[in-house]
């Protein structure tokens, strides 16, 4: 069982480009290019964002595009904020808020009526010249993903937990389905040229092989 516990990380910049904004027990991230900002995920509430934005000098308004791993309420409220951005999610997880237990779920979301595009499993979409893959990991929620920057770092959501470097579970409790997340792990192990992992809940880690070691077949 995941032991339930979250260390997000502060509200910094953590490596060159690369930002986390810390909303108590939750990050978002925020990847760089020229004078615009994307956004993973979209944290748990808005004005502690706002205030995390304005300690790094950051404009709401440049955040062109949001990437949503999931629906969950405490990874859309910065969707509200972010009013110029597009919003992004897996067709997967639109299928799933279209129904009753995920629109139950996701009820903070969708209460925002705000547009969004799909992406199909594998689907590569650029914004401000960068990257974006999506990738299917159902297990949290059946409409779960993760999403794959320039090839090198992945924004892994709630499907993953980070603890002394190795990535397991997240908190049972929230998981919808363990068996399935289980799945998804070891399809992403065998990704290749990973530079950063991402948590939205435990940190981040520089080491890919590590990290998934013991989940590759």
């Amino acid at each position: 069982m995941a032991v339930l516990s979250n260390k997000p990380l502060e509200s910094q910049e953590i490596m060159p480009g690369v930002y986390s904004i810390n909303n108590s027990f939750v990050n978002l991230y925020l990847v760089k290019s020229g004078d615009k900002y994307i956004a993973f995920d979209a944290g748990a509430d808005i004005n502690t964002i706002k205030n995390a934005l304005k300690k790094l000098s950051i404009n709401e308004n440049d955040v062109s595009a949001v990437f949503l791993t999931h629906t969950d309420g405490d990874h859309v409220a910065g969707v509200s904020l972010f009013m110029h951005a597009k919003i992004y999610m897996s067709l997967s997880n639109s299928v799933f808020i279209n129904n009753e237990d995920g629109a139950k779920r996701s009820k903070s979301f969708i209460d925002m009526k705000r547009e969004y595009k799909t992406l199909n499993d594998g689907e590569t979409v650029i914004e401000e010249n960068i990257s974006v893959q999506c990738i299917f990991t159902p297990g949290h929620t059946p409409g779960s993903a993760c999403f794959l920057v320039d090839g090198k770092y992945l924004f892994a959501g709630d499907n993953l937990n980070l603890k002394d470097g190795k990535a397991v579970l997240f908190h049972d409790v929230y998981n919808m389905n363990n068996n399935i997340q289980e799945e998804s792990l070891r399809m992403l192990s065998k990704l290749d040229g990973i530079e950063a992992v991402f948590s939205m809940h435990t940190g981040y880690t520089v080491d890919f092989k590590s990290a998934f070691t013991h989940w590759a077949d």
